[in-house]
């Protein structure tokens, strides 16, 4: 390993017109992991590609740049697996490209295929591999010839949190040999276990340094209050407001101004509230932001009436296929106004439940109840659902999407959501960023005012401001008496829903709030500059 240590200065990339990267200047050192944080479109993996010298600079300068090819490990976003290859043959196909003898090799891919929990599935092909194995596969073929520059393209996105700590053994194992590890993400609780991160939004750099450091350059001040209080739920209708779980939180762009409404106090320090104010300061600055619009909020905090039954629910539910059991004995209900989580691991059985409960997927045994009756073309009329595939027609521009499932369902786009969904122009939906896409996918899935919404990890590749708006309108619309059934691997998402079952191997493993899931837990937090 040769150590790599790299400085940017106004560091510039443009695509013809388009500037992906503007001016930014940081530095990366040996043995630290460094954590670029943005949604999609934010530059992050063309600061990656920039750094691994697949991109030429058009501004600014770079100390230690380019570095040799051969002391790089780079994993794309894609988790840069051969998938018609076994986990072995793509460890030996990287061993022999970078060099390594037959006893590194077999060493150095023991070691972290232990480090990584794919020690007992070193035949199986990496098609075969779920999501989180695939990238812990990636990670391991990056830095299989312990380069002195290590590159990850959001290694941990959509990837389970047994998975996510993992990929943690490898990423800190690679900084503790002296690496320079760099990881875009989108996930600010994986930011904070970095040594520094930069945010980045529209490939600008919104702030930089630790954890710490960030927090202190919250612009202006952050204001928080009880979404109790009739006056915050006036205030949530704003455009600098947002919403986690039942707090409001308002940011206040005037230095001089008091607080926004009574019964609202300052915000302890919190890296999502600094990175959403920072990233609507910069929307302020541009005047080019387009809101998702916000529905119902007017409304204000109902009494829902749960005589009438589940929405949805589950009832000792298995599903076999072949000799694979994907279910076993599930139960689950979600009520009107309830916004309930569905967590597990890649493959736990949390999309295979999803169609069940649909009626897209039959029982092997056990009921599935939609409003209280078995899922059919009318009971799905009431529902709004997001797969992960998005369900959006790719060639169709944003408002064309829109309009469409608002025509499916016999009613009109009102004004906000098509000035929303017109902001994004006439270009097709498959050349908008992955976070807008989703966006879209949502308002499609909701034009109609579902009575239940269903959404499969809704807010991937989302950055902190667009996944804060949209958790917004869906606390509004359980308050108001529809029922949300989300599947997530953020656990900061997780915490913002009123119930949450945990899945694993098919199985409901802990059932409940937050409180009533971690509270028999204990754990060790050991914090170290050095890896």
């Amino acid at each position: 390993m040769t150590p790599v240590t790299l400085r940017l200065r106004d560091a510039t990339v443009r695509f013809g017109d388009q500037t992906a990267l503007d001016g930014f200047t940081g530095t990366f050192a040996p043995g630290t992991v460094t954590a670029l944080v943005g949604g999609d479109g934010a530059g992050k993996t063309t600061l990656l590609r920039l750094l691994a010298g697949r991109l030429a600079l058009q501004g600014g300068t770079g100390d230690g740049l380019p570095v040799d090819r051969l002391n790089i490990g780079y994993q794309p976003a894609d988790a840069g697996v051969w998938r018609n290859l076994s986990v072995a043959e793509n460890i030996e196909f990287v061993a022999h490209t970078y060099g390594l003898s037959a006893e590194e090799t077999r060493t150095r891919s023991e070691e972290l295929l232990r480090r990584a929990g794919l020690d007992q599935v070193t035949t199986r092909l990496a098609g075969r591999l779920s999501g989180g194995m695939r990238r812990k596969l990636g990670v391991i073929l990056s830095t299989l010839h312990r380069p002195g520059l290590v590159l990850l393209d959001e290694p941990t996105t959509g990837v389970d949190p047994l998975s996510r700590a993992e990929l943690w053994n490898l990423i800190a194992g690679a900084a503790a040999d002296g690496a320079t590890v760099v990881f875009a993400t989108t996930y600010l609780d994986e930011a904070e276990r970095a040594n520094a991160l930069f945010l980045l939004g529209g490939g600008s750099l919104l702030a930089a340094g630790t954890p710490d450091e960030v927090m202190a350059q919250s612009p202006s001040a952050i204001w928080q209050s009880s979404v109790d209080n009739p006056a915050a739920r006036i205030e949530l209708a704003a455009p600098h407001a947002w919403r986690r779980g039942d707090m409001v939180y308002r940011w206040e762009p005037s230095t001089s101004a008091g607080r926004p409404a009574p019964g609202f106090e300052p915000a302890p320090g919190d890296l999502e509230n600094t990175s959403i104010a920072l990233l609507l300061q910069q929307n302020d600055e541009q005047g080019t932001a387009v809101e998702l619009p916000m529905r119902g909020v007017e409304a204000g905090r109902k009494d829902h009436d749960t005589a009438h039954g589940a929405l949805v629910q589950a009832d000792h539910v298995t599903r076999r296929f072949g000799a694979f059991t994907a279910l076993d004995g599930v139960s689950l209900t979600v009520r009107p106004g309830e916004v309930v989580g569905l967590l597990g691991g890649n493959g736990a059985g949390k999309t295979t439940l999803m169609h069940i409960l649909l009626g897209l997927d039959p029982p092997t045994a056990g009921t599935a109840t939609l409003f209280g009756e078995r899922p059919s073309l009318d009971t799905r009329r009431h529902i709004g659902y997001v797969a992960q595939g998005l369900g959006l027609y790719p060639s169709l521009s944003a408002i064309e999407n829109v309009e469409f499932a608002a025509s499916v369902h016999g009613v009109t786009v009102h004004g906000e959501m098509g000035e929303f969904a017109r902001s994004f122009g006439r270009a097709p939906v498959s050349a908008l960023p992955l976070g807008a896409q989703r966006m879209l996918a949502y308002l499609t899935a909701s034009v109609h005012q579902p009575d239940l919404l269903v959404l499969d990890e809704p807010t991937s590749g989302m950055d902190a401001l667009a996944r804060a708006r949209l958790w917004r309108d869906l606390r509004t619309l359980a308050d108001n008496g529809a029922g949300v059934l989300v599947t997530t691997h953020y656990m900061q998402e997780a915490a913002q829903c009123d119930r949450l079952v945990m899945l694993t191997a098919g199985k409901v493993t802990a059932a409940g709030t937050v409180v009533q899931i971690t509270g028999a837990h204990t754990w060790l937090i050991v914090t170290t500059y050095h890896w």
